[in-house]
């Protein structure tokens, strides 16, 4: 008796297994029919897409086209505009003369200008020419007339210069400095000593003209 309600059972299970796996096969072809469905659903959305665009450029394309004659419009009524306010204005003539120089005259002027360029060179080089002569000259006499002491002097200032000039003419403007800051540290002494003169005179510092007079 058990056996037999075993059987049953595992019968049972058995159909409800073939059950099942026909109703897994049956949903199987169902999701791949609806696969397909939903891959044509996205190529119809695609192509829908793609013809909703060339719709769109075409009415772009028919937007400008259709504005621009009235582009046209606008600009030919701006400019009949422009031209009815030109037309209200009276038309005044004016005749300009305008005077060319020809080319010979502006080589003429170059010509001038490079001639008195020259010019003023050849003067300017003539004249320290001189001016080297005069000296050279002036030097020579020197030489000639001075004492053997002095010409010996002199030739061994003609020689340094020869030599190193830049060097010569530092040392002669050092001196002449030294020279000058020495006369004037002597003047300054003088002054000093006048004014202490006269303090110890007793007299005021105003009245030093006609001491130095007196003296």
């Amino acid at each position: 008796m058990e056996n037999t309600s075993i059987e049953k059972a595992l019968n049972q299970i058995s159909v409800e297994r073939a059950k099942d796996s026909q109703e897994l096969k049956v949903l199987k072809v169902t999701q791949e029919k609806q696969g397909e469905d939903l891959q044509e659903t996205h190529k119809r959305i695609k192509g829908l897409e793609l013809n909703r665009g060339a719709l769109e450029t075409t009415q772009q394309e028919f937007i400008e086209r259709s504005a621009a004659p009235l582009k046209q419009m606008e600009t030919l009524s701006l400019q009949m505009t422009i031209h009815g306010e030109l037309l209200k204005k009276p038309l005044i003539q004016k005749l300009v003369h305008e005077h060319h120089l020809p080319k010979l005259l502006y080589a003429t002027i170059a010509l001038f200008c490079i001639c008195l360029v020259l010019a003023m060179g050849w003067y300017e080089s003539a004249k320290r020419l001189d001016q080297y002569q005069n000296n050279d000259t002036k030097w020579r006499r020197l030489l000639l007339d001075a004492r053997p002491v002095l010409t010996k002097i002199m030739q061994d200032v003609s020689d340094s210069v020869a030599q190193d000039p830049d060097k010569t003419r530092e040392s002669v403007k050092a001196e002449e400095d030294h020279n000058r800051q020495v006369w004037e540290l002597y003047q300054k002494m003088q002054a000093d000593s006048t004014q202490m003169r006269v303090l110890k005179a007793g007299k005021p510092i105003g009245d030093n003209s006609s001491y130095i007079h007196k003296k």
